[in-house]
């Protein structure tokens, strides 16, 4: 199995969400709006509803030449995000806070599974390489270079050995554009859903994933390490 050829490898996450095709984003933009609808009342829907365009017409008017300095130049990915960003803040304005990133979570529930994974290697491809950790060291050492040239995250890997891989994430775009609309705690669903997605993928390879902490969660770094089971 050669590693350059797996799903995912050299490709920034934003690129990976930037190019999902329309049927797709169709589908989950849908379930977005089933879990969140069947969770508040008539009036409160026409509330967000309105606060969504207004939040929307705000964010086309943000000055995001720091973000693009870094190399995020993906406009699918910057729009689908600010969206996701806009829809969190219109939540926040007719519930609270709390609310809304329950609600956001619950999205998440529904569709960071097939989301998420869609970045990710095949597990039948992982498998047929032998060594899943050995695979995987090979596979995020590119992930540094892409994702700082993309302007996704800004990764040190700070562990590297047989057993055990540490990826700190120093930057990360989806936080940054977050609090450029005000609503920082809107990345922490973001959060929620790659401790959702991930664990499960990476048990089927004999592997543990963890993580301490997070950006948004006022950490200094989000520290994913990787240990083989």
């Amino acid at each position: 199995m050669e590693i350059e050829k797996t799903r995912g490898y050299g490709i920034a996450v934003s690129d990976v969400e930037g190019s999902w095709d329309s049927a797709f984003k169709l589908k989950i933009k849908k379930i977005a709006l089933k879990t969140i609808m069947k969770q508040i009342t008539f009036l409160q829907k026409i509330q967000v509803l309105i606060w969504f365009y207004k939040e929307k017409n705000r964010a086309s008017k943000l000055d995001l030449s720091d973000i693009r300095a870094k190399g995020m130049t993906n406009e699918a990915f910057i729009k689908q995000q600010l969206e996701y960003i806009s829809l969190f803040s219109a939540l926040t304005k007719v519930l609270n806070k709390e609310s809304a990133l329950r609600i956001m979570c619950s999205v998440m529930d529904a569709t960071a599974a097939e989301a998420l994974l869609r970045s990710l290697p095949e597990i039948d491809d992982v498998k047929k390489y032998g060594d899943s950790i050995e695979f995987f060291r090979k596979y995020m050492a590119a992930l540094p270079e892409v994702s700082k040239k993309a302007g996704c995250h800004e990764i040190t890997i700070t562990e590297d050995s047989t057993n055990n891989i540490q990826l700190d994430i120093n930057w990360c775009v989806w936080f940054e554009l977050a609090k450029k609309m005000d609503v920082p705690e809107a990345c922490l669903a973001n959060c929620y859903a790659d401790d959702l997605a991930y664990p499960d993928y990476f048990k089927a390879l004999g592997i543990k994933y963890s993580r301490k902490g997070t950006l948004a969660q006022g950490k200094k770094c989000c520290d994913t390490r990787f240990e083989k089971i």
